[in-house]
């Protein structure tokens, strides 16, 4: 399964690229691919922009080792135009693939792992995974490989979600624990709340 990672993002209000966030010494990309990788992608490829060069610097040599890397050449023009770059090269292999941002790094293995199972019991006529937490769609989310066409057809400032929202049919809600998975690092605060929930783990969260 291919896991479309997009970390192109200015931060504008974060005063940074949420790429290079740290958490507990690793940096927000860092933690995404660890547990996109431990929950089940084999295939890794993530969209850059805003700060690429210093985010691939980051990266300790086994966290880059696999990982393609695509450059969104206008990323302010929004996270649709990010997909569509990220996915110019298919969909990967596998019979799905899985959509995931920087701005959720706490994400955890398990949480892919719950998507990919459920995924795989998924009724027919049922074509996205989405992760739900207290009635609130989050991500990642797992998309049948065929929806990538859906993607490439939206215009670059048409959002992604439509894809999703076209039709509640074939949406399959799985439900989690991890609130992370529904909150994003916009700002300085939420960052120190996320920094706060590491430390209270005593750990990272992969």
């Amino acid at each position: 399964m291919l896991a479309l990672l997009l970390a192109a993002g200015r931060g504008r209000r974060m005063g940074t690229p949420k790429a290079l966030l740290d958490l507990g010494g690793r940096t927000a990309l860092e933690c995404c691919l660890a547990a996109l990788r431990a929950g089940g992608a084999d295939e890794l490829r993530v969209v850059l922009g805003h700060g690429a060069e210093e985010a691939r610097a980051r990266l300790p040599a086994d966290a880059l080792a696999g990982v393609e890397i695509v450059l969104n050449p206008d990323p302010d023009r929004g996270q649709t135009s990010s997909i569509r770059a990220g996915l110019a090269a298919g969909p990967g292999a596998g019979a799905c693939f899985a959509l995931h941002t920087v701005d959720h790094p706490l994400l955890r293995a398990e949480d892919l792992a719950a998507l990919l199972a459920a995924f795989a019991r998924r009724a027919a006529g049922q074509r996205i995974a989405v992760p739900v937490v207290d009635g609130r769609r989050g991500h990642p989310a797992l998309f049948e490989r065929e929806l990538a066409a859906e993607f490439l057809a939206l215009g670059a400032d048409e959002p992604g979600h439509r894809v999703v929202r076209s039709d509640p049919s074939r949406v399959l809600a799985v439900p989690s624990d991890n609130a992370w998975l529904v909150r994003d690092l916009d700002t300085p605060e939420d960052l120190a709340a996320a920094r706060a929930a590491l430390e209270a783990q005593g750990a990272a969260p992969h």
